[in-house]
């Protein structure tokens, strides 16, 4: 989520509104975001592992490609580790996504082609498929939440228009993968379902140092199909919503901001039998107050909540506190390093109330020429 929030800031800032010149691309110029990014979770005795944690350096590129059209490619190196009784260790490049944008009209609507190419593992020996699946908590977030996976094609298209003093703003998309097999020591193929993806949103500024951002976003999935000697049959995942809130409010050098994620599965299903231990609810707020100390230096403090609670047992909750540092090097460099610790809980029926603590670190920088 973290890196996604800076890919989202640095597309922004560099799409500048150029349509008097005859140029409409998302991105007016090139530019190249890397860094480093670590999380680590620790568990009391008596859960079912003792600790995971990951590290990644991200990289990603965006570029116009003319005067419409606009590309960007992201991928990254993973280091990923699970300790219980014994260590299990993954270390990669996860999957590289290559994106092409193209702008139609002047910049109310975008359409897209997003092609996952699997440049990372999808196969794992049974015994050791923990460290992917362990990644991929809702709940307790890593950086790279998705080592690998098949090949696909994701199509979108998106529009905004201004409605009296509101944003307003519509997007869908489609998704294809190709199938693959997640063990190498079982005879399983794995063939995702078709994903389609509605999105709304609205933002609007609040006298004049407020604004209020909303927006619902809500997935459903056809069935999945495992073949094969192991296969398990058809799988329905379930629809997902997440509903978003912000809100920033600016005096001098200073923004006080606002915001909430809800993140709520419903029970998938197998054949005909309903799945009540996939149903889930994530919530998730956050407040930050931010302070331009220089021109080049910004420090945000950070507080947060995240509350996990599956359909058959209590989940968990975890409390975050850290601090954001924007900074200039010069007028192409720029960066942002954070730092977080979380204490809090989770709750399963196999292992009951264990205590957990995280730690995480980020450093990004930025070249725009």
């Amino acid at each position: 989520m973290r890196l996604r929030i800076v890919l989202a800031a640095a597309g922004l800032a560099v799409a500048a509104p150029l349509g008097a010149q005859g140029n409409t691309a998302l991105y007016s110029d090139w530019s190249g975001l890397g860094g480093f990014e670590y999380q680590r979770y620790g568990f009391d005795k008596g859960y079912s592992v003792q600790s995971g944690s990951q590290w990644s350096i991200p990289l990603v590129l965006v570029a116009p490609l003319g005067r419409h059209a606009s590309v960007d490619l992201t991928t990254r190196v993973a280091h990923t580790e699970v300790t219980d009784s014994a260590s299990l260790v993954h270390s990669g490049f996860t999957d590289t996504q290559l994106r092409l944008l193209y702008t139609i009209g002047a910049q109310r609507a975008i359409a897209s082609v997003s092609v996952n190419l699997p440049t990372g593992q999808h196969s794992f020996p049974s015994d050791t498929f923990r460290v992917a699946s362990s990644v991929s908590s809702p709940y307790l977030t890593f950086p790279a939440n998705n080592l690998g996976s098949g090949f696909g094609v994701t199509t979108g298209l998106a529009y905004a228009t201004p409605a009296g003093s509101w944003n307003l703003g519509l997007a869908g998309s489609l998704r294809i993968q190709a199938s693959y097999r997640p063990f190498t020591d079982e005879n399983m193929e794995y063939k995702p379902g078709l994903e389609g993806r509605l999105r709304v949103g609205a933002d609007r500024l609040i006298s004049e140092r407020g604004r209020l951002v909303l927006g619902l976003t809500f997935s459903t999935f056809s069935t999945d199909e495992f073949s094969g000697t192991n296969a398990q049959g058809p799988f329905n995942p379930g629809s997902r919503f997440i509903g978003e809130a912000g809100y920033a409010y600016g005096w001098g050098r200073t923004t006080l901001t606002v915001g909430a994620w809800d993140y709520y599965r419903l029970a998938g299903s197998s054949d005909t039998i309903t799945l009540n231990d996939t149903k889930e609810n994530v919530f998730n707020a956050e407040i930050r107050l931010a302070h331009q100390l220089s021109p080049r230096f910004a420090i945000e403090p950070v507080a947060g909540l995240r509350q996990w609670s599956p359909a058959d047992y209590r989940g968990g909750r975890l409390y975050s506190f850290g601090a954001n540092a924007r900074f200039g090097l010069s007028d192409r460099w720029s960066g942002v390093v954070s730092g977080r610790f979380g204490t809090g809980w989770i709750y399963t029926v196999a292992t009951g109330h264990s205590g957990v603590t995280a730690t995480g670190l980020s450093l990004y920088l930025r070249y725009q020429p």
